[in-house]
């Protein structure tokens, strides 16, 4: 898709000095940046800024002490909820996103698991992302959302069609691809928010429609476990596929997301161009399991660790990320988490594991409770 070469803005707000210089030096290197103590923050600032990271914890701000009770935010999640106010209200058109930048996640993340804490508290605070000082990755995932805001249209398209054209552009959505459709179908499924945009809400929708519901869950894109469990290989023989230059390798490639936020939680895959790819190496149901090994293998110019499931179901841990391991769906059961979209591919874990936590144990799908053990007095 087509890229900006413009620097994207970034506004760091921080009542520490050192913090906020730290913060902005790593950043200038590919974006303006600007500091400000939450004091001194002026309307153009947030109307320049594509983002605007607050810190959470703002305890050297004596100003605010002076001010009546409703003046003072007492976190950088208030600050920032006051903030985007005020860049909404603004008539220069510009774009921002808000995310919140924090040393304390785990002060604040309550009973959320530790690796989804930062989706869906922003989710929750109406934010777009909630960084973690000193996280691996967390200047580049700055930059992507920067940029990625920058990629939107000032004004979302009002009609329907030209909604979905940009929703596909964004996306990196070629027509010509054999799996167009069937790829378009699924983002369809999973609730693109094009209704509240073309009634007059502004594009940072779908970038947390991404960030938030899309990106952190297997749904039309698909994590490296879950196309290495489509392919039936270990995820240690997919990472060896994607270092090489192997046919699969580019076929791979060519399935690839490459669409606005593209690798901000890692790689991602089209699941429907991969249903459809496997469909065909494998010529339907007329091949068995080992011919699509073969198949497979030759593709990839060597042989490659198979999982001896089939299917071969993601297994999660008990922070509900994928722990390595795969399944039968007969050795494990699906879950029902909060904050885990409906349209997403159904949850599993082991049932050994759920038989050792009571929080799993409440999350069971219904339907599998029978198959777990009885719930302790």
């Amino acid at each position: 898709m087509m890229m900006t070469t413009e620097r994207p803005s970034i506004l760091v707000i921080d009542d520490k000095e050192q913090d906020s210089e730290t913060a902005a030096l790593g950043l200038s290197v590919h974006a303006t940046t600007t500091v400000a103590h939450p004091q001194d923050v002026e309307i153009l600032q947030l109307e320049n800024a594509d983002l605007v990271l607050v810190d959470y914890q703002l305890d050297h701000w004596s100003e605010r002490d002076e001010q009546p009770v409703s003046l003072r935010p007492t976190t950088g999640m208030a600050l920032a909820n006051v903030l985007r106010e005020q860049a909404d209200r603004s008539e220069s058109g510009r774009l921002t996103a808000f995310a919140l930048l924090t040393g304390l996640i785990s002060d604040i993340q309550g009973r959320l698991p530790s690796e989804t804490a930062q989706h869906v508290l922003a989710r929750m605070n109406n934010l777009e992302w909630v960084f973690t000082k000193g996280e691996r990755g967390g200047y580049d995932r700055m930059m992507l959302l920067a940029r990625a805001v920058r990629q939107l249209p000032r004004k979302w398209p009002s009609t329907r069609h030209k909604s979905d054209s940009t929703a596909r552009r964004l996306l990196g959505m070629k027509k010509k691809s054999k799996w167009f459709d069937r790829c378009w179908l699924d983002v369809q499924d999973c609730r693109v928010p094009a209704n509240e945009m073309t009634s007059g809400r502004h594009g940072i929708l779908f970038i947390r429609w991404l960030l938030h519901q899309v990106l952190p869950y297997p749904c039309f894109l698909w994590e490296e476990h879950w196309v290495a469990a489509r392919l039936r290989i270990t995820v240690d023989a997919l990472r060896e596929v994607l270092k090489g230059n192997s046919a699969l390798s580019r076929d791979l490639e060519s399935m690839r997301y490459s669409g606005i936020l593209a690798e901000f939680l890692g790689g991602r895959w089209w699941r429907g161009a991969l249903e459809d790819y496997v469909w065909n190496l494998g010529g339907g149901h007329r091949t068995g399991k080992q011919e699509f090994r073969d198949a497979l293998a030759e593709r990839a110019g060597m042989d490659l660790e198979p999982i001896d499931y089939n299917p071969a179901v993601v297994c999660l841990d008990r922070d509900l990320t994928p722990s390595g391991r795969f399944l039968t769906p007969m050795d494990a059961v699906t879950l029902r988490p909060d904050h885990w979209p409906a349209f997403a591919d159904s949850p599993w874990i082991d049932i050994s594991t759920v038989n050792e936590d009571p929080d799993l144990r409440s999350m069971v799908n219904p339907l599998d409770l029978h198959r777990v053990g009885s719930n302790p007095e």
